[in-house]
């Protein structure tokens, strides 16, 4: 029956959205971030950071991310998605997805204009980051695996985000999850690429 359908598939979303994974000797609870949680995003941020800059050739006072204080962060948590990985109270993986209804913000070039004016409703990543003891355990690709279904449950017709290019390891990442540069581009002072990852596939090109 219908309800019997519904009943099914909250308790699958549920069960996705609560599961916790197992890493060796240890065990990390995924949640929905809240406003107590900011100063511990802040420091993992923070930390993530340093070593994000120095990996893409980037000073760290070209990041927003370096100079925003716990209320910014607070304030994200509030209006925005933000998922996390917690060992306890410390926060070791983090990432944030807000709702973007008017895309062609982010353009930068005719490129960018002709890809982006083809949605009306995206998805925008932000402040990913992951504790550097704990990479290349599978935090951040699960983290990336449930923001692009949870963009795709809520209808949403791409995700996107900025990474510097120089960042071989972070442009390789972000391709083998299935995104794809769409330009780059210097306003900032360090090369910046826009990457995308379709959720809708009809009459989308990356032009």
């Amino acid at each position: 029956s219908f309800s019997m359908k519904l009943r099914t598939d909250f308790t699958r979303i549920r069960q996705f959205w609560l599961t916790a994974i197992s890493i060796p000797d240890m065990q990390y609870n995924f949640r929905t971030a809240n406003e107590n949680d900011a100063p511990a995003i802040s420091e993992l941020l923070h930390s993530a950071m340093i070593t994000y800059c120095a990996n893409s050739g980037v000073c760290a006072s070209m990041l927003e991310a370096m100079t925003e204080d716990i209320a910014a962060v607070t304030d994200r948590i509030r209006t925005s998605h933000c998922f996390c990985y917690f060992s306890g109270n410390r926060a070791v993986a983090t990432i944030t997805l807000s709702e973007l209804t008017t895309p062609l913000k982010l353009s930068f070039s005719d490129k960018t204009e002709h890809y982006l004016s083809q949605f009306s409703k995206v998805g925008y990543i932000s402040r990913f980051a992951v504790s550097e003891d704990l990479r290349n355990e599978g935090l951040g690709i699960d983290l990336i695996s449930r923001t692009t279904a949870f963009a795709r449950e809520h209808g949403l017709e791409a995700v996107l985000l900025h990474s510097a290019v120089s960042n071989r390891t972070m442009v390789e990442f972000y391709c083998n999850r299935g995104f794809v540069l769409i330009d780059h581009e210097n306003s900032r002072g360090y090369p910046r690429g826009l990457f995308s990852y379709r959720l809708c596939k009809d009459n989308v090109t990356a032009g």
